[in-house]
């Protein structure tokens, strides 16, 4: 059984909200977690263990790690717990915008110019 203090709770559910997303390497002799070097690794194990029963995380397993989603009943529960709006968002729930000049560039690279018939070859003469 591992106790877990409210700052270290409050880490893992401040990481969550800013991320949208965590991974867990399953190893509970890690002194700390990756991400958030204030927490260790089984606490950091055992608080989204919690958070995933209560279906507030979505997760997968693969090769030892497990990678954890936040979804909308957990943002709101995050949102809740740690007193925030609730109109703030995780990371992965922003829409990434690109900058103008960006944009025409790669229009500018889609289209081609068309030939006008100045710029066509000569067909080639026909000799006997």
């Amino acid at each position: 059984m591992v106790l877990i203090s409210k700052e270290h709770k409050r880490a893992v559910y401040e990481y969550l909200i800013g991320e949208g997303v965590i991974v867990v390497k399953k190893d509970a002799y890690l002194p700390k977690h990756q991400h958030i070097p204030s927490v260790p690794n089984i606490v950091v194990m055992m608080v989204v263990k919690s958070l995933k029963s209560r279906r507030y995380l979505k997760g997968t397993f693969s090769w030892q790690w497990s990678y954890y989603m936040l979804n909308n009943a957990g943002v709101k529960y995050i949102c809740k717990y740690l007193g925030l709006p609730e109109d703030v968002v995780p990371a992965t729930y922003k829409k990434v915008k690109m900058a103008r000049s960006n944009l025409d560039d790669k229009k500018e690279d889609k289209e081609e110019p068309t030939k006008t018939k100045e710029e066509e070859p000569a067909p080639a003469e026909v000799r006997d």
